[in-house]
C-alpha cells in the first residue's frame, strides 16, 4: 500500500519514491525519480473505502411547551415592527431539558416615499450561556417571508449547533425549516426530526420582548417614488 503521510508544522519530506500527502488544501500525490519530482492533486486513494458525511443527533426533539413561545415571540415582533427576531436554544445533556434565551437584538427601520419599512436585518448582543447548559443552536423567524436559509445564514452560520427558521407568520400555519451545521456543512433536517409539533403562538415573557429595541433611520439619498399611476415620479 502507498504510504501516507500529514503536513504538519513539524513534516519532514521521506524518502519514499511514492506517497501521498495530506495536507490543510487536499490530498496530494508524491512521485520521486530519476527524470523528476511531482506534487500532483489526488482527489482520491483507490486503496481506501469511500466515506460520505453524516450526522447523528444526540438531543431529544424541542418540545411544544418551549417551541410555542418562541413562535408567539416571533409574532409579536412581527406585528409590531414587522420585522426579525432571534432566541438562543440550550441543552442540559444531564438534566434532558431545554432553555430559551432572547439575546439584546436591534431592528433598523428606513423612512420610503413617507412610509416606516423595516429591514430585512438584525444585529443582536451576548447572551451568557446558562450554567450546566450547552448552547444547542437558535432559532429566527423570517416575518411574512418564507422559512429558508439565506445566503446571509449560510456566510454566519459558521458555529457548530441546530438552526431553525419559522417564517409566513402573517398565515395561520407557519412555515418551518430546520438544519444542523457542522464544520460549515448544513445538514437539511425535517422540522419533525428534531421538533414537536406545535401551531399557537404563546404570548412570550415580557422580559423577552424587553430585549428587542427598533433602530429608525431617515433616507440617505432621495428615493424615486411611485406616482398615481404606480410609475415613478
Amino acid at each position: 500500500m502507498i504510504p501516507l503521510h500529514l503536513k504538519t508544522t513539524e513534516f519532514t519530506e521521506p524518502a519514499a519514491p511514492l506517497y501521498y500527502l495530506v495536507a490543510a488544501n487536499g490530498m496530494f500525490l508524491v512521485k520521486k525519480s530519476a527524470l523528476f519530482a511531482s506534487i500532483t492533486s489526488a482527489p482520491s486513494v483507490p486503496a481506501l473505502a469511500r466515506q460520505s458525511e453524516s450526522l447523528r443527533l444526540s438531543f431529544p426533539k424541542i418540545p411544544r411547551r418551549i417551541l410555542e413561545p418562541v413562535y408567539g415571540f416571533f409574532c409579536e415582533v412581527y406585528r409590531k415592527w414587522d420585522g426579525e427576531a432571534i432566541v438562543l436554544l440550550y441543552y442540559s445533556p444531564e438534566q434532558e431539558t431545554f432553555r430559551v434565551g432572547v439575546p439584546p437584538q436591534t431592528l433598523f427601520r428606513y423612512r420610503r416615499c413617507g412610509e416606516w419599512r423595516t429591514e430585512m436585518r438584525l444585529t443582536y448582543g451576548h447572551y451568557p450561556r446558562p450554567e450546566g447548559f450547552l448552547k444547542l443552536g437558535d432559532a429566527h423567524s423570517h416575518g411574512d417571508m418564507p422559512a429558508f436559509f439565506s445566503y446571509t445564514d449560510d456566510r454566519d452560520d459558521r458555529e457548530d449547533g441546530l438552526r431553525i427558521t419559522i417564517g409566513r407568520l402573517d398565515r395561520r400555519t407557519p412555515d418551518i425549516s430546520a438544519s444542523f451545521v457542522v464544520s460549515g456543512t448544513r445538514f437539511l433536517l425535517k422540522p419533525e426530526e428534531t421538533l414537536e409539533g406545535f401551531s399557537a403562538p404563546l404570548t412570550p415573557p415580557r422580559q423577552w420582548l424587553k430585549q428587542v429595541t427598533c433602530q429608525y433611520e431617515e433616507e440617505t439619498a432621495p428615493q424615486s417614488c411611485p406616482g398615481p399611476n404606480g410609475r415613478p415620479a
